[in-house]
């Protein structure tokens, strides 16, 4: 569906508002992809049963499945499908008129070949039709309506015959006649017997319904027979059979339960091979209503069960009958499907060319701005959606590439070459329904061309803040994914009064307070590096306790799926729609944007967003520890707490790239460089990645060439070799990072939260727990003369030697976390029961056993974050040196 209304002249100061209908037909070039594939499909479906209908037809004892169901989500372009059906079989050169390539000759063929054998009967929208409507005699009126329509083209000028006077002089026996008596038979078999008449009257009208309805469906493909006889004698003479097919367009079946359950009875009623049926519904609708109408019936009828075990029981009932019945009627192949358009068409409604495209549009909003350094990077609001311009062109590729060739779903959602590079939030967001991709370009528009104007009251103070357009439409796109959504009442409820609010100003704000929202994590083994094996043969101090085995894990990450939990305590949890989700996170990053952000939240970070990319995963062997001896520990590199989805959206991209660009042989072959070589090499990879999206820039990771960078790196001939220039860069990189910091930083911002990263987790990343090897804390020893006293260096190792104290803290903290979390710890946990007193105690103990256990055999004699404190400092005098040893 695509529906543009006029552009307004740039000379216009204000948006004007075009009326739009809700839907019309469409050319074969204005219709967007998701309805061109419903078509064609349908198309084939129509051609498929005028082929077959002849051979069906001798078969009168077959009961035939003639129904189509087109379903969709609200808004999806049912209707649209079934108007521009009919304007491409009533004019079908007129329909593909314009360029087009063999799928549009192909289309020609098939609709030259149905032009003349096809009928659409006048399509009947069951929204308005009541309840009780005798839906029997409707279809046969529009089918006596269709045989009529020839003979009154055909009379003479000025005549003017109506159809009643015509059928007196027809004898009972002629097409129309039989019609006639199918018209006044449906009343007595499809309504229901008045209770207030007499008994004798009403015995005899009984008896007459039970003898129409024994004979009805024979005589009823008898006058289809005729009917296609008759309709077929003006197109193809007076030998040409019956090849004509006629066809009833049912939209909005899925309104009401009456309509719904009544129009498949009636399906199943007149089956006929002369005639089919095409319904337009959600599927999920026409099976949920197809269970109410059983479950109503049973309750009705006295058969449903007492209590919650046989309100349970009948339900089960009634999906059963609702299945069974749907799968005779409609068969799963005879529904056709219309998918949301895709988010990189989206990206570029509208397709026929009047009027800007929606990316375009989004480019001329903009973000908040103010000191805060994200708006120094983020200016408009596509920015929000492509990453074009966060990525090198040569990252830019080898990320493409990633999605094109990660699974088969990842290479139908592969963006074009020349189209935006959407991330995951992106994608989500404008994975929409024709109707709503009208609505958010339309949205979209008004904003832009309101914010063009000027306005009553503009340079005053009561003029809105830059970024108030953003939140208007984000805010409106996802109040009604909510509500056309199948999320549950008490999750609406919350997400519409709960989370999304208004501060005392009027404006926009998220309550994230209590953590309704949290976030599940999606991601795949991409590739193992195993490290080199360690001594088995203890620590030298008597303790029983080894490391059998160490890996690191590289994992490519897919998709955030939200979880939302009831703020009222009750248990209840939901995971938030693809459509939902992804303009909640949008919304979520222009509201953090402002100078004052309107996140509301008693934590310092709103909504925990790290994804996990990369972990080491630890074997270690403690006999000292009763009950579970063996742990596996898993301690997951840390990416600093940024408080957009953005930031996280440009590192995973940049980090998915990487992992394409070089080859699988580099973590698998057994004859290549060190595994500790090569887990350095991945490190120090990490640490640039992360520097580069905390930094001014917010991506925008250079690999560098043949002479430098992790190019270099990865094309030399030894990897030992280029690997101590590589960390050099590295080292160089976070030097400029703290000076930019130094410069920049205005409080709680990207720059606060870089700095926190490089001062709690830069130095823990190089230690036993996250490296393969001992030596990879060498990727922070600055060679001597190498840092500036005063530079970016030297202030980054000052502060660290001030927090070690702090850092071995967490160090120890983020041990016996990660031996918390493992499956050793889980398995004792149950063991040992919810209890508490000797339970608590033997856990304890068990987990401080472990935790000691670990420490010896990793840190043997020395203290790994002194030499690598040691290590960061430029220059060391004696006394510093003893201090710190």
């Amino acid at each position: 569906m695509a529906t543009t209304p006029n552009d307004v002249p740039e000379a216009v100061p204000a948006y004007l508002p075009t009326p739009l209908p809700e839907a019309r037909a469409f050319s074969w070039a204005e219709l967007l992809t998701p309805t061109r594939r419903g078509l064609r499909e349908l198309f084939s479906w129509l051609e498929a049963a005028c082929e077959d209908g002849a051979h069906a037809a001798g078969s009168s004892a077959e009961h035939l499945s003639t129904s189509l169901l087109v379903s969709g989500a609200r808004g999806s372009g049912k209707t649209t499908l079934l108007l521009s059906a009919v304007q491409a079989l009533q004019d079908w050169k007129r329909f593909v008129s314009g360029p087009g390539g063999p799928e549009v000759a192909a289309l020609s063929q098939t609709l030259e070949r149905l032009e003349r054998r096809i009928l659409w009967l006048e399509p009947l929208d069951l929204e308005p039709v009541p309840s009780q409507a005798n839906l029997l005699a409707t279809l046969l009126v529009r089918v006596r309506a269709a045989l009529d329509h020839p003979r009154h083209a055909k009379g003479a000028r000025g005549e003017s015959s109506r159809w009643a006077s015509s059928i007196l002089e027809e004898g009972a026996e002629e097409t129309w006649g039989k019609l006639d008596h199918l018209i006044r038979d449906a009343s007595f078999m499809w309504e229901d017997i008045p209770s207030t008449t007499d008994a004798r009257v009403r015995a005899e009208q009984q008896i007459r319904a039970s003898e129409i309805y024994a004979n009805f469906q024979p005589r009823f493909a008898d006058a289809m027979d005729d009917v296609a006889r008759t309709l077929s004698m003006p197109r193809f003479g007076a030998s040409g059979g019956d090849q004509v097919l006629l066809v009833l367009p049912i939209d909005n079946v899925d309104r009401s339960i009456e309509h719904l359950y009544n129009i498949v009875k009636l399906t199943r009623m007149v089956a006929s091979p002369h005639l089919w049926f095409v319904l337009a519904a959600g599927h999920q609708e026409f099976q949920r209503f197809m269970e109410r109408s059983f479950q109503k019936e049973l309750i009705v009828s006295g058969q449903a069960g007492i209590g919650s075990l046989g309100q349970e029981e009948t339900l089960a009932i009634a999906r059963r009958q609702a299945a069974t019945t749907l799968r005779r009627a409609l068969p799963p192949s005879y529904r056709i499907a219309l998918d949301p358009v895709g988010p990189d068409e989206a990206w570029h409604f509208p397709v026929d060319g009047q009027g800007e495209p929606l990316g375009k549009l989004l480019g001329r909003m903009k973000l908040p701005r103010g000191r805060r350094t994200e708006s120094q990077v983020l200016d408009s609001f596509a920015d929000l959606f492509d990453l074009e311009g966060r990525l090198t062109p040569h990252v830019a590729r080898c990320y493409r590439e990633a999605l094109r060739t990660d699974g088969e779903e990842a290479r139908e959602a592969a963006p074009h070459p020349d189209g935006p590079l959407l991330h995951h939030v992106g994608r989500l967001a404008l994975t929409l329904p024709a109707r709503t991709l009208q609505d958010l370009w339309h949205s979209v528009r008004r904003e832009v061309l309101t914010s063009a104007a000027p306005a009553p009251g503009a340079g005053s103070s009561t003029a809105p803040e830059e970024g108030e357009a953003a939140v208007r439409v984000a805010m409106e796109m996802l109040r009604n994914a909510i509500d056309e959504s199948d999320l549950p009442a008490w999750a609406s409820e919350q997400m519409h009064h709960r989370i999304l609010r208004h501060d005392d100003q009027g404006r926009v704000c998220m309550d994230l307070t209590g953590k309704p929202i949290r976030r599940s994590k999606r991601t795949s083994l991409h590739g193992v590096l195993q490290g080199p094996p360690r001594d088995s043969g203890g620590n030298g101090k008597g303790a029983h306790a080894w490391v059998l085995g160490t890996e690191v894990h590289l994992r490519r990450f897919h998709e955030v799926v939200l979880m939302l939990t009831d703020l009222e305590g009750s248990g209840r949890e939901v995971s938030l729609p693809g459509n939902v989700a992804g303009w909640f996170m949008i919304l979520h990053d222009v509201l953090m944007l402002f100078e004052r952000p309107r996140v509301l939240s008693a934590d310092v970070t709103p909504l925990e967003m790290s994804p996990e990319l990369v972990v080491t995963v630890h074997e270690l062997r403690a006999d000292q520890a009763r009950g579970e001896p063996f742990i596996q520990a898993d301690f997951w590199w840390t990416l600093p707490s940024w408080s957009t989805f953005i930031e996280f959206a440009i590192l995973t991209a940049q980090w998915r790239a990487f992992l394409v660009r070089f080859s699988k042989g580099f973590l698998t072959v057994s004859d290549g460089p060190d595994p500790a070589l090569r887990a350095r090499f991945i490190q120090a990879a990490w640490v640039e990645n992360i520097c580069s999206v905390a930094g001014l820039a917010m991506g925008r990771w250079d690999w560098g060439n043949a002479q430098q960078g992790a190019v270099r790196a990865l094309q030399a001939p030894r990897l030992d070799a280029a690997l101590e220039s590589y960390e050099q860069q590295v080292r160089d990189t976070v030097a400029e990072l703290v000076t930019r910091i130094r410069e920049h930083g205005a409080g709680y911002d990207r720059m606060w939260t870089a700095q926190t990263w490089l001062r709690d987790t830069l130095l823990l990343q190089v230690l036993p727990e996250f490296a393969l090897a001992p030596d990879a804390r060498g990727l922070l020893r600055q060679p001597p003369g190498r840092a500036r006293a005063g530079g970016g260096w030297d202030t980054l190792a000052k502060a660290c030697r001030t927090q070690a104290p702090r850092l071995r803290a967490f160090r120890q903290q983020r041990v016996r976390e990660a031996v918390n979390r493992s499956s050793a710890a889980e398995s004792l946990r149950q063991a040992l029961g919810s209890g508490g007193g000797r339970a608590s105690d033997t856990y304890y103990d068990w987990l401080d056993t472990v935790v000691e256990a670990w420490f010896t055999v990793v840190d043997r004699d020395d203290d790994p974050l002194t030499e690598v404190l040691l290590g960061m400092t430029p220059r060391l005098d004696a006394a510093s040196t003893e201090e710190h040893t």
